[in-house]
């Protein structure tokens, strides 16, 4: 029986359709798999070309020929880019089309030919069967069964093409063919007949095989989210639990029972209470009930009973699940340990209100209390009596004897003044040899007189240590809040004239404040003229000192240190210019002069291609009783096309003392916003308080160099560092060190988690025109020492506040 080309033509036509819905449907149901989508292209395209160039009644006018065999080439294009996107990779327009492309510019030169047709036609069909074969091959993420099958069948088809591409009209006799027949033949209809479905399904079950593996992987992805779940619950530090919408517990961890002791049955609904601290209960449960009653979060701190006895501090903090409509589904919370925190916020707080030698409190504290006694005689008649007081011979006992003797004396002078006073009096370390006596009430100026005579007679007999006698005795300057107001800083002032005037005099002696005593306050005058001087002849110069990253040794930017360069002597310490930067003009016009300075120097190094870090400048407390401070910082950097997140600025907490803290605030929010880092400078040597840290937007601490150079011989100094860099990841302020003048010292830092160091032991400070020197040996010398020397290891570094 013979077949009709014609009937198995028009059937492969049909057969295709049915299989390219096939495909488009199964694409329709799941389109994670992109290539079923192209591959119903592909039997949609080859059938409609094969369709119009050989079931017309006539024999195909050339543009018939030129559509028909476009479409097929087409079609074979959507099988390769079928294959790259089951593989997940790019599909171009490029890809799919390029092989019509061929055809439809070669079609001019080989329309009257028919062997060059069939040639060019399968040349472009074999190609792109092989390189589907290809693709599937060698470029599959995971290798599957049925892929194989498309493989064998792929190259199949290309060998067939390529045959046909090299025998032109011969391949006719390979089926039975009539050389004479142009167009169709039963046989290669036939056996397209059988090879489509086979490839059509095929592709269908790579698809599926596909599936499954991504399902089997989301089981297993979910399996194991599942263990680690119960891995970071069993295994978590802190301890889970859930409450239902009345704030009754229904699950608590077993570590909460492991902790207490509490069986976990009594710690459900309202049994975990009976765990807390008595002085604790009435606190949180009334802070848990209102927020059951508000569904808020909650976050508190209570202690809790140990299991072995004791308490513990712990962090409790939960969150409810609302449905959609705003109604409580469940709560989740936890308790996390944070004794050690606690303890070490203990030990932190107190090192910024005292004095770690003496155990007395220091300038901070001093302050507060003397406002706060200040405050208490407004609307009484009640005085304030102040003394600050000064030792006489620290330094000579100090050079004779050792920092220990003067340390023993300091401790025995504090001691002293202690008994002396009256239990509502505050005795307070201000710094060094300086201690002050706040009278909180007095009856007048022979009151304070006669408690700073009292402490010349018992700090007359002498102190002995090792067998030495060390000099115990002081001068005293006095003040005492008069008919009209003073503040804490006017009535200190007093006391310091009185205790200048008094030195100045004789020492070991006493002296009350009089108004006459301002006029020896000119060399003050003279340290503000100076100043002027400096400003009007351009004599301020930055030198900028290094900063370092611990952890990479990566250089992290410089601090910018004031000096200036006087035409005879060179360069100055700012020390002669400290009174200026208190002074309002004077400390604005410096702080201005600096900055101009600074941005004008970031600006050449980055034109130079140099990668500076962050610069920091120092801002003096006069720069804050104005509010344009953080406008004029911002206009400087934009108007030099400097990013602000290379700048900060360092304040010390004297800014955080001053009157006009809201404007200190403000200022700080404003630059803090506009990109610009905030550090607190000389963090933890007097005046430093952790409210500061939740009242102003601080992005780094730097440790006092007082506390880095005790680091290897003193265990308060490393601990109080410990404390400090604690703190810092706790609240994610970064750290810097300063004074870091040895390797050890950078090591124990680096070792405890501090983010930078700055001194000697990484750079001294240097002109702006040796920063390119320095960049450049550091680059040659990665990891060489910077400074190697400790011959100005405590001589001021920048001014005091600027």
């Amino acid at each position: 029986m013979s077949l009709d080309p014609r009937t198995l033509a028009a059937a492969f036509v049909l057969l295709s359709a049915v299989l390219s819905v096939l495909l488009l449907l199964a694409w329709i149901q799941n389109r994670k798999v992109r290539a079923l989508a192209w591959w119903s292209a592909t039997f949609g395209l080859i059938p409609l070309g094969i369709s119009m160039a050989n079931l017309g009644a006539d024999a195909p006018n050339p543009l018939n020929l030129l559509v028909a065999n476009a479409a097929i080439t087409l079609g074979y294009g959507a099988l390769y880019a079928g294959c790259l996107a089951f593989n997940g990779r790019v599909v171009t327009i490029r890809t799919v089309a390029l092989g019509s492309a061929v055809w439809v510019a070669a079609f001019p030169f080989i329309h009257e030919f028919l062997g060059a047709r069939i040639t060019v036609l399968a040349l472009i069909s074999g190609a792109y069967a092989a390189l589907s074969g290809w693709e599937l091959s060698r470029h599959a993420p995971q290798r599957l069964a049925s892929q194989r099958a498309a493989v064998i069948l792929l190259y199949g088809l290309a060998v067939f093409n390529l045959l046909r591409a090299v025998l032109g009209l011969p391949l006719g006799s390979l089926f039975g063919m009539n050389i004479a027949v142009s167009r169709w033949s039963a046989e290669l209809a036939l056996f397209l007949v059988v090879y489509a479905p086979a490839l059509a399904f095929s592709f269908l079950s790579m698809a599926k095989e596909r599936l499954e593996c991504e399902h089997r992987k989301a089981e297993q992805a979910l399996r194991e989210s599942e263990e680690h779940y119960r891995y970071s619950v069993e295994f978590n530090p802190q301890i889970p639990w859930t409450a239902n919408p009345q704030g009754d517990v229904l699950h608590m961890s077993p570590r909460w029972c492991n902790l207490t002791g509490m069986p976990p049955e009594e710690a459900l609904g309202q049994g975990w209470i009976r765990a807390l601290h008595p002085d604790d209960v009435p606190t949180v449960a009334q802070h848990w009930l209102d927020a059951v009653a508000s569904r808020r979060s909650v976050d508190i701190e209570y202690r809790l009973c140990l299991a072995e006895a004791g308490y513990r501090w712990f962090r409790v903090r939960a969150t409810p699940r609302l449905d959609e409509h705003g109604a409580v589904v469940r709560w989740y919370g936890t308790v996390e340990d944070i004794h050690d925190r606690k303890r070490a916020e203990k030990q932190l707080h107190w090192a910024a209100y005292h004095d770690d030698l003496s155990g007395l409190p220091n300038r901070r504290f001093f302050v507060e209390r003397l406002r706060a006694a200040l405050d208490d005689t407004l609307d009484r008649s009640r005085r304030v009596g102040l003394l600050i007081l000064d030792l006489d011979y620290l330094k000579h006992i100090n050079d004779q004897f050792g920092h220990d003797a003067g340390d023993a004396l300091l401790k025995e002078f504090g001691q002293r003044l202690r008994r002396i006073v009256r239990a509502a009096d505050t005795v307070a370390r201000l710094s060094g040899d300086e201690f002050a006596v706040v009278l909180s009430d007095v009856a007048g100026e022979e009151s304070v007189a006669a408690v700073a005579q009292a402490i010349l007679v018992q700090m007359q007999e002498p102190l002995t240590h090792n067998g030495k006698t060390l000099d115990c005795r002081t001068s005293i300057g006095g003040a005492i809040s008069g008919e009209h107001s003073l503040s804490a800083e006017e009535l200190l002032k007093q006391a310091d004239l009185a205790l200048y005037s008094c030195k100045a005099t004789a020492r070991s002696t006493f002296a009350m404040f009089k108004p006459i005593m301002r006029d020896e306050a000119q060399k003050t005058a003279s340290a503000l003229e100076i100043a002027r001087r400096a400003l009007e002849h351009d004599w301020i110069e930055p030198f900028y000192q290094p900063k370092v990253e611990l952890g990479s040794g990566r250089l992290a930017g410089f601090e910018a240190l004031l000096r200036w360069r006087h035409p005879r002597m060179g360069i100055q310490s700012p020390d002669t210019l400290a009174p200026a930067f208190d002074d309002m003009e004077l400390g604005l016009a410096l702080g201005a002069r600096m900055l101009a300075c600074v941005v004008r120097d970031m600006r050449r190094w980055v034109d130079a291609g140099l990668d500076i870090g962050r610069v920091s400048i120092n801002a003096s407390s006069a720069e804050f009783r104005r509010d344009d401070y953080a406008q004029r910082v911002l206009a400087h950097l934009r108007e030099a096309g400097i990013p602000p997140n290379r700048f900060g600025v360092e304040v010390t907490e004297t800014v955080f003392l001053d009157h006009n803290v809201e404007h200190a605030q403000k200022t700080l929010r404003a630059l803090s916003e506009g990109g610009v880092s905030i550090a607190l400078d000389d963090f933890g040597t007097g005046y430093a308080s952790l409210s500061h840290l939740k009242l102003f937007p601080v992005n780094v601490l730097k440790i006092d160099r007082s506390f880095v150079d005790g680091l290897e011989t003193d265990t308060d100094d490393a601990a109080i560092v410990k404390a400090v860099l604690s703190l810092g990841q706790s609240l994610d302020i970064r750290v810097v060190a300063e004074g870091v003048e040895t390797a050890a010292q950078a090591s124990f830092l680096r070792e405890h988690g501090c983010d930078m160091g700055q001194g000697y032991h990484f750079g001294r400070p240097m002109p702006a025109g040796g920063i390119v020197h320095f960049m450049t040996s550091r680059a040659l010398d990665a990891g060489g020492d910077n400074n190697g020397e400790r011959g100005e290891a405590h001589s001021p570094m920048k001014a005091p506040s600027t």
